[in-house]
């Protein structure tokens, strides 16, 4: 009798430590958010931590900061990656802060579907680091159309028009991964993971105010202050550079594009210039009485101040509009 209950307790023992052992399994899998991938075997880990703004550089030197879309907190009704309308519904209602009634994203059900399906399987997306750059200062719409790069110290590839930014963003992926603008879901993503994740210049926390009401304090507005750490600034509408020799301040009341990366003060979870700098070409519209319209978000170096034109702000443009304060800026998922 005593052996057949020291049997069945050890039996029973078992049984809680594989019960337990797959309860725990389960759980740990359950919290796993975020499986952030490198592009491709050459990449390069910059920064590992995923709060801070996980980085990394591709074997073309363009860096790459992934946004964690934490799969427990978006993901309610949404519970496989081809269910697209309501993994964008759920992504929607995470970002309601954000998001405005009369935006649509643009009619490309592929390109969309594709981004969905890889947010939805990984918790998260690569944007670049920079504002995509140029070599080569551009004047015009007109002039040579160069290699677009996420690298520091270019000159912001400004006055292209929608189809220019979106036809070069499509240009910095290889087979392993594909780019092009950003949706209008993925910038509030961004903004909803600086929100939980990011500080300003003076190392506040930042808040959503922060985001939809005034940006100034950490983005490059006429009437914004801060320290160029390096690179060039222009402060004409020439675009005329002047070379940073050594840490400069920008003055509050002056109107001076910088170069991609010039200050880390206007870095947010290892992100620079997302507010502030250049305007950047989005795949919103927006449809009203008037018509069919682009969209560009952000702020930029030309508007006077971070509370009328703050980071979250959409502004509606004709497709062929062009200037020294649009640019743009790529996402990539695998």
């Amino acid at each position: 009798m005593k052996k057949k209950l020291r049997v069945l307790v050890i039996v029973l023992v078992i049984l809680i430590i594989l019960i337990f052992g797959f309860s725990y399994k389960f759980r740990k899998r359950k919290v796993i958010d975020s499986m952030p991938y490198l592009l491709s075997e050459k990449s390069k880990i910059l920064e590992k931590d995923l709060k801070k703004g996980m980085t990394i550089k591709d074997e073309y030197d363009n860096e790459w900061v992934w946004i964690v879309v934490p799969k427990s907190k978006v993901f309610k009704t949404a519970m496989k990656d081809t269910d697209y309308e309501n993994i964008l519904k759920d992504i929607k209602n995470y970002t309601k802060d954000y998001k405005i009634e009369d935006v649509y994203e643009i009619k490309d059900n592929r390109l969309m579907n594709s981004v969905l399906k890889s947010i939805f399987k990984y918790g998260g997306f690569y944007i670049s680091r920079y504002e995509i750059g140029s070599e080569k200062i551009r004047k015009n719409k007109n002039d040579n159309l160069e290699t677009p790069y996420s690298k520091k110290d270019l000159y912001v590839y400004n006055n292209v028009d929608f189809k220019q930014a979106e036809d070069l963003s499509t240009k910095i992926s290889n087979r392993n991964y594909k780019s092009n603008l950003l949706f209008g879901f993925q910038i509030d993503l961004v903004f909803k993971f600086m929100e939980e994740n990011g500080y300003n210049r003076e190392n506040q926390k930042i808040i959503k105010e922060m985001i939809t009401s005034n940006s100034s304090s950490w983005g490059n507005y006429y009437s914004s202050s801060f320290i160029i750490n390096r690179g060039k600034y222009s402060a004409d509408s020439k675009n005329n550079y002047v070379d940073i020799t050594e840490s400069l301040k920008k003055n509050a009341y002056s109107n001076w594009l910088l170069t991609t990366g010039a200050s880390d003060e206007n870095k947010v979870c290892n992100i620079y210039d997302f507010a502030g700098n250049v305007s950047e070409w989005s795949l919103e519209q927006i449809r009203d009485e008037t018509g069919e319209w682009n969209v560009i978000r952000d702020g930029n170096f030309y508007f006077n101040y971070g509370g009328n034109d703050p980071a979250s702000g959409r502004y509606k443009l004709d497709s062929s509009s062009v200037s020294d304060s649009y640019g743009f800026r790529v996402m990539c998922i695998k």
